[in-house]
């Protein structure tokens, strides 16, 4: 009799210590705000390497960190998908790729030519390009610039990096607010100007709409995807393989 007590005394205490450490995640109360929508799971990582003209094949590597818990699409972090109903009319290469004809909100004029397994940058020849998608008013994204503006200096000349605002509209004060306050260098593009860089993003290299979402292309092939934060040891290590 008194081990069976023992055993039920210990019972109950893991229930009580199970169900304190569950409450504390923080995710909890959460789930109950909204029980009919699940909670968002870890942000995974991929990376691919892709030379050939054949589909992308994304391959899963290394957990990302977390994302702050969400159920909420309209969140900071994620962006709701293109509509194939807000394309704009398309410009075409002889191969069949689209011409992307861009403005940042510095005034440069940046061409993106789609390609079966990344992009071309005529303005930027011979140069490893990070193209990210990120939102004025996501925390990860917010966060991500340093290692953008790092990584910039660390390999002037050889790296550059594009940035596409993809939330609501920007306006010139706030896009000048933000690059003043962050102490950006690099373009941002408006991203109602780029609704069908979008769309081929998503269709080709499955982009939900979390963000950050960042790139990194060389001579035309999309090397890395980074869907969620992305360090910048990871993004250095990945860039000193493929740069010269």
């Amino acid at each position: 009799m008194i081990n069976r007590l023992n055993i039920k005394k210990k019972i109950v205490k893991t229930s009580i210590l199970a169900t304190v450490m569950f409450t504390h995640t923080g995710c909890f109360f959460g789930y109950f705000e909204n029980p009919l929508v699940p909670i968002e799971k870890p942000v995974q990582h991929r990376t691919f390497t892709q030379t050939s003209s054949a589909p992308v094949n994304v391959v899963f590597s290394t957990p990302m960190p977390t994302v702050e818990c969400t159920n909420d699409i309209t969140s900071n972090c994620n962006k709701a998908p293109v509509r194939p109903d807000e394309l704009k009319p398309k410009i075409k290469t002889s191969t069949g790729g689209e011409v992307h004809k861009l403005r940042s909100i510095q005034g440069k004029s940046i061409t993106v030519v789609e390609r079966s397994n990344g992009f071309i940058f005529p303005e930027y020849k011979n140069k490893v390009v990070i193209l990210e998608m990120f939102g004025k008013k996501c925390p990860h994204c917010i966060k991500e610039i340093p290692t953008f503006n790092k990584l910039r200096s660390k390999y002037r000349g050889k790296v550059e990096i594009i940035a596409v605002q993809v939330e609501d509209r920007m306006s010139s004060s706030e896009g000048n607010s933000l690059l003043r306050r962050h102490k950006i260098h690099y373009p941002i593009i408006p991203g109602e100007t780029a609704t069908n860089l979008q769309y081929n993003i998503q269709n080709t290299y499955g982009w939900t709409g979390i963000l950050p979402f960042t790139m990194v292309i060389k001579n035309g092939v999309t090397e890395f995807t980074y869907p969620g934060t992305v360090s910048y040891n990871e993004i250095n290590s990945d860039i000193r393989t493929i740069i010269k």
